[in-house]
């Protein structure tokens, strides 16, 4: 082979040598690039970080474009989530069987977020694209099988830029956070005399803000409000819009990168900490991790189930919609995390 080479002009022996180191080099890359992926795309297996829980997965959904960044359960325990990026619903029975509701993945755009309404239908957040730069959103009600829009009085020219979450408080008004202005509406059960209730206080040296969980807490009848910009949870009184700071990461490490949040019935807060992939209760001012290693959880929902409290957890798993190179850990799941009485 070297005599062959040797009766090569000087051209043709650096064609052969650059194709030789190229190709190399090449080989190189390509096996480097697929040690990264394989290592940041191992399936995350959530597990409980306290005595007093377990965690499971509990339902896996159908698609490889799932990304279900919320969830919602009726009174009789059925689990309702649907998937950013194709706008289908599901609805999960209580042993976690999973049924796509007709007509939805035509209609909605970029499911985003929902919310029980105390006639069992539910409120169905809608961004209409999935782009983050996009600036829309329409709210449906689904009730059982039949998806209808529902119009918000009130709603000027401006619209909603990012609606993301929504709930409801115990007369019967739906409170939506618009993330994108930084503002929660609040509104009637049937859409009327619809405005902007609340805008959190805004301190001097704070990057922005970004308003994004809800949640109603019965026993202060308040509202409870994430805010991921700042790592904040406020409540709201409902009765004067008295706001307070319960909880505030400030500069400390591991910001939480709050999402969704809930409240138990003995006033119990849990919050989607997605930035550190966990779950936590908010006890003593103080964040308690009580489960973690998530897909990027972006909802926490408490439910009681056959007599026993539940958390439903969706992965939303949202990383590969603005990473090229990052897919998402398949399959899409909901995850519960049941308590165990200790």
């Amino acid at each position: 082979m070297l005599d062959n080479l040797q009766k090569l002009s000087l051209a043709q022996r650096r064609y052969v040598f650059f194709l030789i180191f190229g190709g190399g080099i090449f080989l190189i890359i390509a096996v480097t690039a697929l040690l990264i992926s394989a290592a940041l795309n191992q399936r995350d297996v959530p597990e409980s970080l306290s005595p007093s829980v377990t965690v499971r997965e509990f339902a896996v959904l159908p698609d490889e474009d799932a990304y279900p960044p919320a969830a919602a359960v009726l009174a009789d325990g059925t689990v309702i989530t649907g998937s950013f990026a194709s706008g289908a619903v599901w609805s999960i029975t209580t042993d976690g069987t999973v049924t796509e509701i007709p007509g939805t993945r035509d209609a909605i755009g970029a499911f985003t977020g929902i919310a029980a309404l105390p006639d069992g239908s539910v409120l169905i957040i809608d961004q209409e694209d999935t782009d983050p730069r996009s600036e829309a959103g329409v709210l449906w009600r689904l009730q059982g099988q039949t998806l209808s829009e529902f119009t918000v009085q009130g709603l000027d020219e401006r619209g909603w830029v990012s609606p993301n979450d929504a709930t409801v408080d115990a007369q019967g008004r739906i409170y939506l956070s618009d993330s994108g202005r930084n503002e929660v509406w609040r509104f009637n059960l049937d859409g009327s005399n619809g405005a902007v209730w609340w805008v959190p206080p805004v301190n001097a040296d704070d990057p922005r803000h970004a308003v994004t969980g809800l949640a109603y807490d019965a026993i202060n009848d308040a509202l409870i409000v994430t805010d991921p910009e700042v790592n904040r949870i406020y409540r709201v009184a409902l009765a004067n819009g008295d706001t307070t700071v319960i909880y505030d990461h400030g500069t400390r490490q591991y910001p939480p990168g709050f999402d969704g949040v809930d409240v138990a019935p003995d006033g119990t807060i849990y919050v989607a900490a997605l930035g550190q992939k966990g779950i936590a209760r908010l006890e003593d001012n103080d964040l308690d991790y009580i489960a973690g290693l998530f897909r990027n959880p972006s909802d926490v929902v408490y439910a009681m189930v056959d007599g026993a409290a539940r958390l439903y957890v969706p992965n939303f798993d949202q990383s590969s919609l603005v990473l090229p190179f990052d897919v998402p850990q398949l399959p899409f799941s909901v995850d519960v995390i049941e308590f165990t009485g200790m």
